[in-house]
């Protein structure tokens, strides 16, 4: 019986090399996609051996792939899926330098170059639902149980901001409880990873027709908080679906609300995490990923105790997009993906099961009963 000597492949080694000098999340080759230039990734395998050894060609794919994975246990019997779409693929077949199936000792290389398609959307890493560009290189040997292959992904940020594109204001307007109007505006409903957003929040008086009208409103607490909805799908299972949710950030804002019967504004400035913690929005076949940036405010007037304070909220749906080049270079050696200090939340403390679709109307409803004078019956 023969033994078989793994160890012959120590002189052996096959990479992917990237000619890319910026590296994004997981120390994978950056590079930037935008509407004007689209991203080109250009680089080379590269075979090394010190001794003589045979070979058949290198076969190098590319792939711009969704992917959506899903297992649990249920009900005692175990149900998964797995569903892949790629979106962009290109193969090379790779003539290595050889005399009869030898190749001499030293360094072969190859080089290749993509060009990604305008429309791809940016990296995204998730536990069950992602977007990935991944290289494979894969060397067929004379013994098919020592075939040499080396997998690499690259970080796309692809960006659907336009250089130099003005940005149009996003208003989003909620009568609350029917007595109480309150505006959030938006420098635009698209953002990017790592952005400071303006949030302009104006409360105006209470409506004519309210019972509290000409009362102070005093706000007991207040935070902002960024959800994230991903819907999972397998179209080859009777399109089936799983649903997930995740509460991104939590920015409490305790303290500077004003206590007047006159209505005020304030702008608060949120910070977006980077793209390991905020994934970008996505619509695809096996995964949708959905945002929306919400104000939850505890409010009473001057006549209410602590206790009777009720619950304000407005959202705000949001697509979160990659930066743009300009928006991250210029920064400090390392750009850190950390989010910043926000407080710490569970992701199930309200009742938002449904992923938002990803274009949402300017107006968003109040959970909550009327309190409002009936001018012909008081």
């Amino acid at each position: 019986m023969a033994i078989l000597d793994y160890s012959k492949d120590a002189s052996k080694s096959i990479a992917i090399r990237f000619h890319s000098q910026e590296h994004g999340p997981e120390g994978q080759p950056l590079y930037y996609h935008t509407p004007e230039e689209p991203a080109v990734i250009r680089g080379y395998v590269e075979f090394t051996t010190i001794k003589e050894t045979k070979a058949s060609d290198i076969t190098l794919t590319f792939e711009a792939r969704a992917e959506s994975k899903w297992s649990e246990e249920h009900g005692g019997s175990h149900i998964s899926f797995h569903h892949i779409t790629r979106l962009q693929e290109q193969t090379w077949d790779v003539k290595l330098n050889r005399t009869n199936k030898t190749i001499t000792p030293g360094v072969t290389r190859y080089e290749f170059e993509v060009q990604l398609d305008p429309e791809l959307p940016p990296t995204i890493e998730g536990r069950r639902g992602w977007f990935h560009y991944r290289f494979k290189a894969h060397m067929q040997r004379d013994f098919p149980f020592r075939n040499m292959a080396v997998k690499q992904l690259v970080w796309v940020y692809s960006s659907s901001l336009r250089e130099m594109q003005e940005q149009v204001p996003k208003v989003y307007t909620l009568v609350w409880n029917d007595i109480l109007p309150v505006t959030c505006t938006l420098p635009s409903d698209v953002l990017y990873q790592g952005q400071v957003v303006p949030l302009a929040i104006r409360i105006d008086p209470f409506l004519e027709n309210s019972i509290h009208k000409d009362q102070d409103l005093i706000v007991t607490s207040a935070m902002i908080k960024l959800k994230q909805y991903t819907l999972l799908r397998e179209p080859r299972m009777l399109d089936k679906k799983r649903r997930e949710k995740k509460v991104v950030f939590v920015l409490p804002v305790m303290e500077g609300w004003p206590v007047t019967s006159q209505g005020f504004e304030r702008t608060v400035m949120v910070e977006l995490p980077g793209a390991r913690q905020l994934a970008a929005s996505i619509e695809t076949v096996p995964v949708t990923k959905a945002h929306l940036l919400k104000l939850i405010m505890m409010v009473r007037t001057g006549s209410m105790s602590e206790k009777e304070s009720k619950e304000l909220r407005l959202e705000m749906g949001v697509r979160i997009t990659s930066p743009r080049p300009e928006h991250i270079r210029g920064t400090a050696p390392g750009y850190s993906t950390l989010p910043p200090p926000y407080q710490a939340s569970t992701s199930d403390d309200d009742d938002d099961s449904m992923p938002p679709e990803l274009s949402r109307s300017d107006t968003t409803q109040s959970a909550f009963q009327p309190d409002v004078k009936d001018p012909v019956n008081p």
